[in-house]
This record gives C-alpha cells, structure tokens and sequence, in this order.
C-alpha cells in the first residue's frame, strides 16, 4: 500500500489540504503511487491535477488553493478575495471567483467563477506562503465595484486604505488605466474614492454611512478620525469633525458607549472637549437603527445654524 511521504505531508499542512501532481512528484511519489492512493481514499481528486487529503474539509481557503494550484494564471479576485481580504459588506456569494488569462479555460466546475482580462498588473498580485494568489486590497477594492452599492463600495475602500495603509494616489493609480465605457465599474470606482470624507480610513461601516449621508445633506467641511489634544485631558480622536466650527460627531455603536465605565468615559472626554471650545454630538445606537434619516436631518440642520452663526450674513 503506498503511503504520504513527510514532504507531501508537510507540503498539504501549508496548502489547506491540497497539492498538485507536479508537487508530490516533488515529494518523493510516483505517478503509480499516485494511482494508488487515490484509489485507497488516501488523496481525493478536486481539479485537473490537483488533489486533496480525505482529512480536509472542503472550505474557502482549500478551493482557493486548488484553484490556483490548477492554474498557473488564476488569481482569487472579486468576493472570494474580499473574504480573504476580511472586508465587510459583502455580496453573499460562496463560490470562488477568480481573474483569468484571455482566452483561457480556467477551471472546468460550477463553483468557480472566471473573468478573462489581460488588465492585470504584476503588482495588483499578492502571492501568498499557502500557495494562493489573490489581488491586493486595493485591486479588489477596485473589483468589488461590480458588485457593490455606491455606500457599501465606499465602505470596502475605507477599510482597504485602513487595513493596508494605504494612500489615495495608490487607490486611484489601480483603477486609473481600467477607465473605459466597458468598464464603468472602474468609474463607479474612482467616483467613490473622491467622495471620501478627508482624513484618516473610516474604522467602521456606521462611520462611513453617517458621513456619506451627511454630505448628501449639505453638511461642509467634515473631517475623518480627526486628531487634537484636549488640554488636561490628552490626545483624543473624534469620528467626525468640522474643526472651523469646532464641532465633534461620534458614532457611538459599540457596546461599551453603552457600559457605565464606557458612559463615564465618555463624559469625561466630552467635558474636556467643551472646555476647549468643542461642542459633541453622539449619535447612538437607538438613533443610528431607528430614525437613521432624521438624525441626518437634525444634524443638517444643527450645521446650517452653526454656519449662520460663525459667518453672519453681510448687511
């Protein structure tokens, strides 16, 4: 009976489970051994020339590396990368989707998705250890434009830039040769990006829906994760700002804004910010879920009168 050798092994552990015939060729098997453990249950066909331990469940990571195993111009892209990429907001759909050569015959199964282009550049690549290749954060940023809404794209290009450290040249330089009435989605892409509030990545998907509706409502000079030190106090952070009216906007979704340690601190830091000129406006879970667009009002309006206030009419 053949058995796995060490390397295979060892090679199986690093790749979910799965290799192909080339790399246990390498680890020391033959093409009969091959045969024969496939025959025994001990290796199980998944594609072309890939196979996989009986041992491995057949999950998101595993088909990646098949698929990439399988062929050599695959790239996971598009919703399977941004779940490896670990973006929210995304579209429910489970099976692999990958970019492809033109004119190529990637994979020959129902649960893989290809899109043939040649508009791939070496770097929009990231060859991982486990032997997947998958678009950086930014190229799948870019993708995911296809299948996202306008709110929900900005959303996944807030976290793409703050996950990855990632600049506003380096966004738009991954779309800027993509431009083409073929490919509006590229547009759609680009149109988002220069939406975005200034300032630092958004940190959460609430922060990126409060401040897009607030732009929709006329609300001017916002800032994001803007940064100043409350004097007795120390460095704070605030979701939103308008810093020439010295006005705070937190979005106060997680559980601990709902904690009395997290309320206090709250209030401590509030008073700290008023001390220093700075007004706060929270806006809370009950007012986030339940009269979303009221709030949006309210805070439009509360701006129009702090404008009115700041820069008076002319006589």
């Amino acid at each position: 009976m053949a058995h796995l050798t060490p390397d295979a092994h060892r090679l199986l552990a690093v790749q979910h489970g799965v290799a192909s015939v080339d790399q246990l060729l390498s680890c020391g098997l033959t093409r009969d051994q091959l045969k024969r453990l496939a025959a025994d249950g001990a290796l199980v066909h998944v594609l072309n020339t890939v196979y996989r331990s009986p041992s491995v469940a057949a999950t998101d990571l595993m088909r990646c590396a098949a698929v990439c195993l399988a062929r050599a111009g695959a790239v996971i892209a598009g919703p399977t990368a941004g779940r490896l990429w670990g973006f929210r907001r995304l579209p429910h759909d489970r099976r692999t989707h990958i970019l492809a050569p033109p004119a190529s015959h990637p994979v020959a199964a129902d649960w893989v998705v290809p899109y043939r282009t040649s508009a791939v550049r070496p770097c929009d690549v990231v060859h991982r250890p486990d032997g997947i290749r998958v678009t950086t954060r930014a190229r799948t940023a870019l993708d995911l434009a296809r299948w996202l809404s306008p709110v929900d794209l900005l959303s996944v290009i807030e976290q793409a830039m703050r996950d990855g450290s990632i600049p506003d040249a380096e966004m738009q330089a991954v779309a800027a040769d993509l431009v083409s009435p073929q490919r509006r989605w590229a547009t759609t892409f680009l149109t988002q990006l220069a939406h975005r509030t200034p300032g630092g990545a958004a940190e959460s998907h609430p922060e990126v829906r409060v401040a897009e509706a607030l732009r929709r409502a006329g609300v001017r000079g916002l800032e994001r994760q803007y940064r100043t030190t409350l004097p007795g106090y120390g460095p704070v952070r605030f979701d939103l700002a308008i810093p020439c009216l010295r006005w705070a906007i937190e979005i106060d979704l997680h559980p601990r804004h709902e904690e009395t340690d997290g309320i206090a601190s709250d209030r401590r830091r509030d008073a700290a910010a008023v001390a220093d000129g700075w007004d706060v406006t929270r806006i809370g879970r009950q007012a986030y879920e339940s009269r979303f667009d009221a709030t949006i009002d309210d805070i439009a309006a509360d701006h129009r009168s702090r404008r009115r206030r700041h820069h008076p009419p002319q006589r």
